[in-house]
C-alpha cells in the first residue's frame, strides 16, 4: 500500500480522507473483494492518524457496505454477492431505501447495504437484479 497524503487543513475531517483513500484501493483493485484489510495500527501509522480515525474510517466504510468487521478481527473487503435475477412486469416499479431493522435480520443484510422495493417486496441490493419480463 501507498500511503495517502492526509491534509489536516483540507477543510475535509481526516476520517473521511482516510476512507477516501481506502476506498480508491478498494475501486481500483488494489485491495479486491474477500482481501483483509490492513491492522488498525498499520493504517494510523501509514496515514499518520490515530487509531480512533481509523476506526470511524472503518465505520464509514461499512456504511456504505464496502467492508466488513467482526469484533477481534482485521476489517475485510466484502465480497461480491451471486444475483439473482427478478423480472419485472409492464408496469412495475423498482425504487431503492435503506432496509428496516426487520429486514436487516430477515435477509442476513450487512450494513450499508439498500433494498431494492417492488411492490410491498424488498430485496436486498447486493443479491438481485432486475430486468423486464419477456412476453
Amino acid at each position: 500500500m501507498v500511503a495517502s497524503m492526509i491534509s489536516r487543513s483540507s477543510g475535509l475531517s481526516l476520517y473521511r480522507q482516510v476512507a477516501d483513500a481506502i476506498r480508491q484501493q478498494i475501486i481500483s483493485g488494489e485491495l479486491p473483494p474477500g482481501s483483509l484489510l490492513p491492522s488498525e495500527k498499520y493504517l494510523a501509522e501509514e496515514h499518520d492518524v490515530g487509531r480512533d480515525t481509523i476506526r470511524d474510517a472503518m465505520a464509514h466504510l461499512r456504511s456504505e457496505g464496502l467492508v466488513e468487521s467482526k469484533r477481534g478481527y482485521r476489517s475485510r473487503v466484502r465480497s461480491l454477492q451471486p444475483r439473482e435475477r427478478v423480472w419485472l412486469h409492464p408496469g412495475e416499479m423498482v425504487t431503492a431505501r435503506m432496509p428496516t431493522p426487520a429486514e436487516k435480520k430477515e435477509h442476513s443484510m450487512q450494513e450499508g447495504v439498500p433494498v431494492l422495493v417492488v411492490g410491498d417486496k424488498a430485496y436486498p441490493a447486493d443479491r438481485y437484479e432486475f430486468g423486464p419480463a419477456e412476453s
